[in-house]
């Protein structure tokens, strides 16, 4: 058996690990503020579309676990176009993600040492990352375990320690009440409004399978473990949202939460734990860095793939080894400083347009993935109805059109609606120009 293969447990941790970053933390402030108490079923609707792409990309990498994954079942089922833009717009997305999460995990270092420049912290977890992509499957595997049980672990406490503050243990304000969720406002204080204001925001924690299916077929047995660990994933994900998310509301009212920090640090202020700033300062620094990590090797692994299919140079195909597509993963970073710089360069709402935009296209890939299981259940042999699937296609939909009428998701919106064109035109002058015959040739 190849010692650089994955268990099933290290599969699980890398999907948490991919998954839950620090976008719950804080991103969970903003979508309670739009929408009220009403986006614990906001989260819930976001757990059913996370759990129907994973089920359908689940079932096509049984079927055929492969490298590349979901570009590659694209390509046979959708033709090149399909592949291409399957391909370059999670890369794409996935370059963005990782400097967000760069500057936020170099961000969130200040807060113990202010004095020391944002862009050192930048450089040096940019390293970190890179370097622990090089090292392998295995050990990137392993690494990404530890942060996730950190994660896993703090949020379960989190929801233990909101547990007992609801039971009335050592709180430092009124008992908490189910009256919480109605009293202020009403359960949708902003009406259908809020409630689809908040569904782009309650969906983007549940970003990041893409990295199980890349990691899926370096287990052991694809076949057999990638079902488990889809399952694991779904589950442990929606207790620990939903859980943290209604007891959070049920302890703070929900129009003191601000947007500008974690809501997790004001239900923790209410009981007595000594430096707990820091405390939940290191938890949502360890969800970035974990995300940041899940998504490199994501990226490096779709552009390895891409080189595979046609759609970019070979050499990017080139492997160390120890598995490592080592030019697809510098060409990932030269993305990821590039777009580190461009954070500096831009004003800081500029770069936030463009980051919300990468929410956009990572979940209109979704999109793709729906419809390439759809189109690819007769090479399958599978019978069943697509009902689901165009249900959840509908519902991705609503999500995505449903930013529009926020002021800054809406400028996301169209910056992602020009990436997707963007690619598009580029696929057909590529083709033109017959580059992607020249690639392969050299």
């Amino acid at each position: 058996m190849d010692k650089n293969l994955l268990t099933v447990n290290e599969l699980v941790f890398i999907g948490v690990g991919g998954i839950l970053g620090a976008g719950f933390f804080l991103a969970s402030g903003i979508a309670i503020h739009t929408a009220g108490p009403i986006v614990i079923l906001d989260y819930i609707l976001s757990s059913f579309i996370m759990s129907q792409v994973f089920y359908s990309l689940s079932k096509m990498i049984i079927f055929k676990p492969v490298e590349g994954s979901f570009r590659v079942y694209a390509n046979e089922a959708l033709g090149d176009l399909g592949g291409f833009m399957s391909g370059w717009v999670y890369w794409t997305a996935g370059v963005f993600i990782m400097s967000s999460e760069v500057t936020a995990s170099a961000i969130f270092t200040k807060f113990w040492f202010e004095d020391i420049p944002l862009w050192i912290f930048a450089l040096l977890y940019s390293g970190l990352v890179i370097t622990i992509n090089i090292m392998g499957t295995k050990n990137f595997g392993k690494i990404e375990s530890l942060f996730s049980i950190i994660k896993i672990t703090a949020l379960s406490l989190i929801v233990l320690i909101g547990i007992l503050i609801i039971l009335g243990f050592k709180m430092k304000m009124p008992a908490a009440s189910i009256k919480n969720l109605y009293v202020y406002g009403g359960f949708a204080p902003h009406g259908i409004k809020g409630f689809l204001g908040a569904m782009l925001m309650s969906l983007i924690p549940f970003g990041g399978i893409e990295v199980v299916a890349m990691s899926a077929v370096k287990t052991k047995n694809p076949e057999k473990y990638t079902p488990i660990a889809v399952k694991y994933i779904i589950i442990l994900l929606t207790t620990l949202y939903i859980s943290s998310i209604s007891i959070l509301l049920i302890i703070v009212p929900w129009e003191s939460i601000s947007i500008k920090e974690s809501p997790f640090i004001k239900l923790l202020s209410f009981i007595e734990i000594p430096y707990i700033a820091s405390i939940m300062n290191f938890v949502i620094l360890t969800s970035a860095l974990t995300t940041m990590n899940g998504a490199m090797y994501a990226v490096t692994q779709v552009l390895y793939s891409l080189g595979k299919g046609r759609f970019a140079p070979s050499f990017l195909t080139v492997k160390t080894k120890r598995d490592v597509p080592l030019y697809a993963l510098f060409l990932s970073s030269t993305g990821l400083l590039i777009a580190i710089i461009l954070s500096y360069i831009l004003p800081k709402d500029v770069y936030e347009y463009i980051t919300s935009a990468t929410g956009f296209i990572q979940f209109f890939n979704w999109i793709i993935i729906l419809y390439t299981f759809i189109k690819y259940k007769p090479k399958m042999n599978y019978s069943t109805s697509s009902f689901m699937q165009w249900i959840t296609i509908f519902l991705i939909g609503i999500v995505l059109f449903s930013s529009v009428f926020v002021p800054k998701q809406a400028i996301g919106f169209f910056g992602g609606l020009l990436i997707l064109i963007f690619l598009i035109l580029a696929y057909f002058i590529a083709n033109k120009l017959d580059l992607f015959n020249k690639w392969q040739k050299n």
